[in-house]
């Protein structure tokens, strides 16, 4: 009984995420209002589900017992479209991305088809099957709702892992979008999905009074998080750009692509050249395209330039400088005043995190020890 009300207590927790993501979308319209319908979604499926546990209402209304079939399988696709949105891709509503609705829209024709050729003498006992999970249809519905939930999953963390390796291609500093805490939810659900019904064998109807049980944690991380940090759920402006310019790079590209080894040899000394004089890397906002406009060159091409001719990714490269950078000032006596995290910020780094573990990446030891080792040394 007490799953029962916490699940019908989920509904009005959940309700209020929606509310709040749809009503906040003026930054990223995209992304909360798919994570604002995901919400939405989940509360009205608790709600269909539990109304009919805690109740006879179903018994009055026969014909609601499958209204929420057919939208359950929008759950992955909203999570996923939401973690696309939210690492900077555009969702078309056209072509492949419309397959996407076909199982919701198959599963609500199916049954309420079924429900039109069974006779009002026998509803009653249908009913009765589908809630006691003794009706055939049950298993095999609930089969391919976890499997559809389970793949919209693994994608949606395929998808961030590709949006995290690409993130050294475009940005200097990349550890606050890094999506550490999306990643963690993910993962989490992923593993959920895959320990509970294989350890209690629940691929059924009883799967279902365990979900509040894992929505309440996820839920309240997530309510917490936009509340303490609403700079979160904005989308990655630079980012964004980057992946709708996408296609049209790749046009460019063809066009420079027999021309590209010259320009590499002849723009190394140029690039080397910039670095040390001007020293760009000193701004921990830097990103590709700054450092390209500054160069007057596309910033696909200056990546590829680093790629073939340096063979370091953009976020190696400049961080390459600002660790040698680091290195002179962690052992200059003009900067012997600063702390060692004061002297990660001087270098260009945006954290203390962020600039012990680039340091210790490259120099093998933490900025301290590398200090130390050298002034005994004098």
């Amino acid at each position: 009984m007490i799953f029962n009300w916490i699940g019908f207590g989920s509904v009005f927790f959940l309700l209020g995420l929606a509310i709040f993501f749809l009503k906040n979308r003026h930054n990223n319209a995209g992304s909360n209002l798919y994570l604002g319908l995901l919400f939405l979604l989940q509360a009205l499926s608790n709600f269909h589900f539990f109304i009919f546990r805690l109740s006879d209402f179903i018994n009055h209304f026969p014909y609601l017992i499958h209204l929420s079939a057919g939208f359950r399988f929008l759950w992955g696709v909203l999570l996923y479209f939401f973690v696309q949105t939210f690492t900077g891709k555009t969702i078309k509503y056209q072509g492949k991305t419309l397959l996407h609705f076909i199982p919701a829209i198959v599963a609500t024709i199916f049954f309420y088809g079924k429900l039109f050729f069974i006779p009002m003498s026998e509803i009653q006992n249908y009913v009765d099957l589908i809630k006691a999970d003794k009706h055939p249809i049950n298993r095999p519905y609930h089969i391919l709702l976890y499997l559809s939930n389970v793949a919209y999953l693994i994608a949606s963390l395929v998808e961030l892992l590709k949006y995290r390796l690409a993130l050294t291609t475009y940005f200097s500093n990349i550890e606050k979008l890094r999506l550490v805490w999306l990643f963690n939810i993910l993962l989490f659900l992923v593993i959920f999905h895959f320990v509970l019904p294989l350890g209690y064998g629940l691929l059924t109807i009883k799967f279902f009074p365990y979900v509040p049980l894992m929505q309440l944690p996820i839920l309240s991380f997530v309510a917490w998080k936009a509340y303490s940090q609403p700079e979160l759920f904005n989308t990655l402006e630079t980012f964004s750009e980057e992946m709708t310019d996408k296609e049209n790079r790749k046009l460019d590209e063809q066009k420079v692509l027999v021309s590209l080894p010259a320009l590499d040899d002849n723009f190394a000394n140029t690039l080397l050249h910039f670095m040390q004089e001007n020293k760009p890397y000193l701004n921990a906002e830097l990103t590709i395209k700054m450092l390209s406009d500054d160069l007057g060159i596309p910033s696909y091409q200056l990546s590829k330039i680093l790629n073939q001719h340096f063979q370091k990714n953009f976020f190696d490269f400049v961080n390459t400088y600002r660790v040698e950078e680091a290195k002179l000032k962690l052992v200059a006596s003009e900067y012997e005043h600063l702390t060692l995290e004061g002297i990660g910020y001087e270098c260009g780094f945006n954290s203390k995190s962020s600039f012990y573990a680039v340091f210790k990446k490259y120099v093998n030891q933490t900025p301290a020890e590398y200090r130390k080792e050298v002034l005994l040394a004098v």
